[in-house]
């Protein structure tokens, strides 16, 4: 539908239905642009040192970015983009999610295999865990408060209690497990083992896995329509996008995309989704009905 320019190397996009917003995090010039929902620029957000991640808090009018050689995760309203706080947390913080229920904020520390959980109107710092060598993407079930954290280096899913902290389960997926997402009214999730070439799909309320499917190579990307049923999955190597339907546990489709896809979000209203062009420094706005 469109494309538009970003900063340099763009890694994430989130979306924001609060704000109507986009929010691209910028590896190599450490910051977040910010585009309304049509791709039309609105700002950018200047890091003191690169987010790989974002995560926003529609209820709280909060976007969320850990600056990754800086030990922190700092705060931006959405609607006018002022940095609200700052929370120190653990060496090189990388993943991130956000319980939109308690509006707790949970943060992977790569660098030290813990993970953080902090208040997310205040920034105070609730706990940090030990969850494994190597953390990377993390999610939240709303419904249970439950956290999912990516053990990269150890090929499993770690599951805490994100109200207490407390080690709940560690389930084996497959090679190079890198990010993954929770739809929040199945309690499904879906962990991209990039190294396989495949998704790991959990039902993530009895901790047990349901299926593995195959998708393209070097899966990195993934954004869910929860209401629908459906992930979609950027194929970063493959230059593809998986389709997958949750009712069949099936890939339903595979689609042609651009080279380097990094990151893929959605916006269900619009029926709108948005994939970050790495090496072209560009977001990509395609309609879902065109997949």
């Amino acid at each position: 539908m469109a494309t538009v320019p970003v900063g340099q190397w763009p890694e994430d996009v989130a979306f924001d239905p609060g704000s109507d917003q986009l929010f691209v995090a910028d590896e190599g010039s450490a910051t977040v642009t910010v585009l309304r929902s049509n791709g039309q620029p609105v700002s950018t957000i200047r890091l003191a040192t690169r987010a790989r991640h974002l995560a926003v808090d529609p209820g709280l009018s909060h976007l969320y970015a850990p600056n990754e050689g800086s030990a922190f995760v700092a705060a931006f309203n959405t609607r006018d983009l002022t940095e609200r706080f700052r929370v120190p947390v653990g060496r090189q913080p990388h993943g991130i999610a956000v319980d939109g229920s308690s509006h707790r904020v949970f943060i992977g520390n790569e660098g030290e295999g813990s993970l953080t959980a902090f208040e997310g109107r205040t920034g105070q710092v609730l706990f940090t865990v030990p969850v494994g060598e190597g953390p990377g993407g993390v999610a939240v079930d709303p419904a249970t408060g439950r956290v999912f954290v990516v053990s990269v280096k150890e090929d499993r899913v770690i599951v805490v209690d994100g109200r207490t902290g407390l080690g709940l389960a560690k389930i084996p997926v497959g090679r190079g497990p890198t990010h993954l997402r929770v739809n929040g009214e199945t309690g499904v999730v879906y962990v991209l083992n990039t190294e396989a070439g495949s998704v790991s799909v959990l039902d993530g309320r009895r901790a047990r896995p349901l299926v593995t499917l195959p998708v393209g190579s070097y899966p990195i990307g993934i954004a869910l329509d929860e209401r629908a049923g459906r992930a979609y999955v950027v194929n970063n190597r493959g230059n593809t996008l998986s389709i997958v339907e949750e009712a069949t546990l099936t890939v339903v489709a595979t689609r042609r995309i651009p080279r380097n896809v990094s990151s893929v979000a959605l916006n269900p209203r619009a029926g709108l989704l948005y994939l970050a062009l790495k090496s072209d420094d560009r977001a990509v706005l395609v309609r879902m009905r065109d997949l």
